[in-house]
């Protein structure tokens, strides 16, 4: 009797099926995205680039893993500032979830505090804390390098080689600390293998080929801060040229962090992948105590343009592009972009070169 109740207990610890804990928000969450700086559109201009509007993004998180967030449409988004003066974003046609403040003049003064405002399709309305720019004497942004290295893929496997690009770091002399963030805008030379003609050569861009930032806590300056890992093997985006807009703010002591903790719970995951639960933010719900995420940042912004070129490296490049596309390979190939550049799938795609493109 006792060796047949030690199996019935063998054998019944063998049927319970592991339970699987999982963490649930009890209701969908606003989670937003807005900043607005010192530099207006008409001055992005010249850093050089194609412009930026200020924009707005809005998001619902879900409590299902792996299940990107629901954009929200159909929103009521403004901004206003401590003199009662008001500008209302206007939703993107192109981007679900996007709006933009399409005044190619406007920019954040020093002086004055702002605050957005928004409401959902539902009729409820959140707002953000006053916010200004904090840092008003920050130096100017120093030249941007890179340095050769390589990534250790494990035991046996070839290591990926590739470039870091880095900000030079100026002295700080405003006697206290200063909060950077960068971000990063790529464009690249696709040039069609198979073609020669008008659709030959294309400039193509995409938010989403670099979706990760620097942060740095700054007490001193003088040295130089690693960015991002840009990788050289096998990228058929760094061919022919690469350019880099490197977007440099300074911000807030919480926007800061907000940022940073992002930046270390994601590990190179798209900004929010993962809904930033239980971080610190400035917006209120004004409607039943509604939860919501994310920072509104009033920042200083100066940003510097990087070209790159296989030319810049101690090692060489193989373009095998024309190869690829004339092996066989069954129906559907070679791909129509080994024909037509702009058949080259990216975001933004065009024949026709950037006018800002070298300078």
């Amino acid at each position: 009797m006792k060796s047949r109740y030690i199996i019935f207990i063998l054998f019944a610890a063998s049927c319970v099926e592991p339970y699987e804990f999982r963490i649930t928000n009890q209701a969908p969450a606003l989670v937003v995205e807005a900043f607005i700086s010192d530099k207006s559109y008409n001055e992005t201009l010249a850093y050089p680039s194609d412009g930026r509007y200020f924009s707005v993004k809005l998001s619902k998180t879900s409590d299902v893993i792996n299940v990107r967030p629901e954009k929200v449409q159909g929103a009521y988004v403004t901004l206003m500032n401590d003199l009662n003066e008001t500008w209302i974003y206007t939703e993107s046609l192109s981007f679900a979830g996007e709006y933009l403040l399409l005044d190619p003049d406007f920019k954040a003064e020093e002086n004055r505090q702002y605050k957005l405002s928004v409401m959902t399709g539902d009729g409820e309305t959140y707002e953000s804390s006053w916010e200004r720019i904090t840092t008003t004497d920050v130096p100017a942004m120093g030249d941007i390098g890179f340095t050769e290295t390589q990534i250790n893929n494990g035991k046996g496997a070839v290591p990926t080689r590739g470039v870091i690009p880095n900000v030079s770091v100026p002295e700080n002399n405003t006697g206290g600390p200063i909060y950077y963030r960068w971000q990063f805008a790529p464009t690249w030379i696709w040039v069609a293998p198979m073609h020669y003609g008008p659709y030959r050569t294309c400039w193509a861009s995409s938010p989403y080929y670099i979706i990760n930032y620097a942060t740095q806590l700054d007490d001193e300056g003088g040295y130089k801060k690693d960015l991002i890992f840009l990788k050289t093997d096998l990228n058929e985006r760094i061919l022919e040229e690469f350019s880099l807009l490197v977007i440099q703010h300074s911000l807030s002591e919480d926007n800061y962090y907000f940022w940073k903790e992002m930046q270390d719970r994601n590990q190179g995951k798209g900004i929010f992948d993962n809904p930033p639960y239980n971080l610190n933010t400035n917006f209120t719900s004004l409607n039943e105590e509604k939860k919501v995420y994310g920072f509104f940042g009033v920042v200083g912004e100066q940003a510097k343009r990087w070209y790159f070129n296989t030319k810049d490296l101690s090692y060489s490049i193989p373009n095998t592009l024309f190869d690829e596309c004339s092996t066989p390979c069954g129906p559907g190939c070679p791909p129509p972009n080994c024909f037509n550049c702009l058949r080259y799938e990216a975001e933004f795609v065009t024949n026709i070169q950037p006018t800002w493109w070298g300078r």
